[in-house]
């Protein structure tokens, strides 16, 4: 595994603020996203948000549908592809909205924007089990909850769920496990036309030093099975049923191969990394080819786990453009 490697990241690039936001909201036009992303690509969005409170991010969506633009929830910046000419949407971050965590016996109540490496670690610290496994998952809680994210022994976000809650048309409501649907790498929570802004989980007991070895143990793992020193989106296909797609992509002859200054890892094929002059649409190009070439190997068509941002129609690799995360 390589490490202390410097790749260029593009200079800040904070945008000129928008013209009539909402009074006391910073909202900032043509902001570059790239570094606001683990794969480091990506053009600007229309507009940039960090609102401090929810009443803000109400107040933000309701600005934006007037308009009418896209809103856009920016987690962790994993998994997501932006196109290089940016995206035509109201991008929002919760990081100060959505940051805060709270314990209350076994069960942690955190805000989507929270981090699930800084959520395991606190609840190690508690001494709460159960989020071992996301100590190396790249993504936020609300992130996490629309993909129901997970690492491939088969532990996900979504068993651990009590409830949620979400902003939508009728303001603000909680969810109750019961009426949420999960699934491998989905769940009814996306697309629904709701935005995630905090989870309940209901944890177990277990004694710090296991969890805190156990977590050290899974890092070691992933640093010695996957390229976390390049800028990557993570895993790129989601693995097939009975399968899993770095084998059948290595078995389709794909390691090492290129499309521009994108390339498919030669330490673990589901993954696409670069030297930090890649574009998007060289590792969208590379994603298709990919595809074609385990189709024609093995007969599977794998299917993205990167979500694309940008403009419709998406690139062949895609199935279909993913619906705004719009209220």
């Amino acid at each position: 595994m390589m490490s202390g490697v410097q790749h260029p990241t593009p200079p800040p690039d904070p945008g000129r603020l928008a013209a009539g936001a909402p009074p006391g909201i910073e909202v900032r036009a043509h902001v570059p996203l790239a570094r606001h992303t683990y794969l480091r690509i990506g053009g600007p969005a229309r507009y940039f948000a960090e609102p401090h409170t929810l009443d803000d991010v109400a107040r933000l969506i309701a600005w934006a549908r007037a308009l009418p633009v896209a809103v856009r929830v920016l987690g962790g910046g994993s998994n997501i592809l932006v196109a290089d000419e940016g995206v035509d949407a109201l991008v929002i971050t919760l990081r100060r909205a959505c940051g805060a965590t709270r314990f209350d016996g076994t069960r942690v109540t955190a805000g989507a924007a929270v981090m699930l490496p800084a959520l395991a670690r606190a609840a190690a610290a508690e001494g709460l089990s159960g989020l071992e496994f996301a100590i190396g998952i790249p993504g936020s809680l609300g992130g996490a909850l629309q993909t129901n994210a997970g690492i491939g022994d088969g532990r996900s976000i979504g068993p651990l769920l009590d409830s949620v809650e979400v902003l939508g048309t009728r303001g603000t409501r909680t969810l109750p496990r019961a009426e949420l649907r999960f699934g491998y790498r989905e769940s009814s929570l996306r697309g629904a036309g709701v935005m995630v802004i905090a989870a309940t989980l209901q944890l177990g007991t277990r004694p710090r030093v296991a969890i805190e070895a156990e977590m050290r143990r899974l890092l070691a793992a992933r640093g010695a099975s996957q390229p976390t020193a390049q800028p990557n989106a993570g895993s790129v296909f989601r693995n097939p049923p009975g399968d899993h797609a770095g084998r059948l992509i290595e078995a389709a002859g794909c390691k090492g191969l290129t499309v521009g200054a994108a390339r498919v890892s030669e330490l673990h094929a589901n993954f696409i990394v670069h030297d930090g002059h890649a574009t998007a649409r060289d590792v969208a190009a590379l994603m298709h080819l990919v595809h074609q070439r385990v189709l024609a190997h093995a007969g599977v068509a794998l299917v993205p786990e990167v979500e694309w941002w940008g403009p419709a129609p998406a690139p062949p690799a895609f199935p279909a453009p993913p619906a705004p995360q719009d209220d």
